[in-house]
């Protein structure tokens, strides 16, 4: 298994509800770090704008979906998406000097770019400054300026054009993560889209589809009135064959 499918797995394991143990936590820890190394290339014309550690592999030049199904248009969005994860796993099962470095280091780095730093939400600018965000969640908590920067970017720029629909639901995953003392005014603001969201039905394409409604659940669930709905799954449909989501009591 590749480091990609082992954090995509990994991901969508977490999303859906699944612990690991400390085992399973050092065992895929160690399968990350043994695939530091890969065929991808490094790009070198803008050395602020991509990643240093884990460099996407080459993949036939196709890049390289992000965790809520999304094919990114830029490999600004498709390469960084691809190091924040496993730096993000990395520092969640096995957190040491070497992940204390890459976290530093690819901070530092961020503040160089545009769609890092200075909340450039021109292009896929945009897009990436949703992944910097992700990454700034855990990464640099104590920095509530900076996240909340990246937070009025989304805020005041979503509706400037028509997006992709994972970049609402990667938003929702990254609420779903972040401490909730930040989380919790913009998971009001978001509450009715993801119920809008969440009542609607989901047409089976890849077997991944519930990952969104899980994002959804994971995002609301944190509010207390909707506590009630954190361990509910989706579920298939009889009669229409497709996903949906229970939310009454």
């Amino acid at each position: 298994m590749t480091a990609y499918e082992l954090m995509i797995k990994t991901n969508r394991a977490l999303i859906r509800g699944m612990t690991f143990n400390d085992v399973q936590k050092l065992n895929i820890a160690r399968q990350l770090r043994e695939n530091r190394i890969t065929d991808g290339r490094k790009r070198t014309f803008d050395a602020y704008a991509y990643p240093k550690f884990y460099i996407p592999p080459h993949n036939n030049g196709k890049k390289l979906q992000t965790i809520i199904p999304m094919s990114p248009k830029t490999n600004i969005v498709a390469d960084n998406a691809y190091e924040f994860e496993i730096i993000r796993l990395l520092h969640l099962f096995q957190p040491d000097d070497e992940v204390a470095h890459m976290i530093e280091v690819t901070t530092d780095r961020l503040k160089q770019t545009c769609f890092g730093y200075q909340s450039c939400h021109y292009a896929d600018c945009f897009d990436a400054g949703m992944m910097v965000l992700r990454f700034l969640s855990f990464a640099v908590t104590d920095d509530r300026d900076w996240i909340k920067k990246q937070i009025d970017m989304y805020n005041n720029h979503f509706d400037d054009k028509r997006r992709h629909n994972g970049v609402q639901k990667y938003y929702w995953l990254i609420l779903s993560d972040m401490p909730f003392e930040i989380a919790e005014p913009e998971i009001m603001l978001q509450k009715e889209y993801i119920i809008d969201h969440l009542n609607r039905t989901y047409l089976i394409k890849n077997g991944n589809e519930d990952v969104a409604l899980y994002t959804m659940r994971n995002a609301l669930s944190r509010l207390p009135e909707y506590a009630y709905i954190k361990d509910r799954k989706p579920y298939v449909c009889e009669k229409t064959g497709r996903f949906q989501f229970n939310l009454s009591k």
